[in-house]
């Protein structure tokens, strides 16, 4: 069970430092080549621009597990601390049922991509839906942390709820 808790806190972290590590190494390789070699390997570009779609997508889940994703807070701070709440959970439900309209559209793509007008990149020989595959897994993964961070603030809202009712019966002595 450990090991789960570890795959939950670090994921995105794991995805992006292997995918950032893969990207310096190739673009250094790609440098070295072109330069000191006077060699183009000619499928790199394209790679990276392949990584860097996947770590864009991993990268929204990362910040919504954070809290770093954008935001308007501008009604949050104006609003009294009961309402904050409220928005919170209001503005999760939003942004999951936009994840979710795009993790559905993009499935379909992707449906398109593999059964009905396979394509394949020429350069790196990889089937374009290993590609756009990196749109519904980030939104899925963002569905997965904005439910989570739900859970979370109705968890929070429970021990305030509990230090409340302690403090005013100890206010009053019973």
């Amino acid at each position: 069970m450990k090991w789960l808790q570890q795959i939950d806190r670090h994921l995105e972290e794991w995805i992006l430092v292997f995918t950032y590590t893969a990207m310096l190494i190739i673009a250094t390789a790609q440098i070295l080549f072109r330069y000191v070699i006077n060699y183009s390997i000619s499928w790199s570009q394209d790679l990276l621009t392949y990584m860097l779609i996947w770590s864009v997508f991993i990268g929204i889940s990362l910040a919504v597990r954070e809290r770093k994703h954008i935001k308007v807070e501008l009604a949050l701070v104006l609003l009294p601390d009961r309402y904050q709440f409220h928005l919170q959970v209001f503005s999760n439900a939003v942004f999951i049922l936009f994840c979710g309209i795009l993790t559905y559209f993009s499935s379909a793509k992707i449906y398109k991509l593999i059964f009905v007008n396979p394509q394949i990149s020429e350069s790196t020989g990889l089937p374009m839906w290993v590609v756009q595959l990196a749109v519904p897994v980030g939104f899925l993964l963002s569905i997965y942390r904005l439910v989570m961070d739900t859970r979370r603030l109705f968890k929070d809202r429970g021990k305030q709820d509990t230090t409340l009712g302690s403090h005013f019966t100890n206010e009053k002595g019973c």
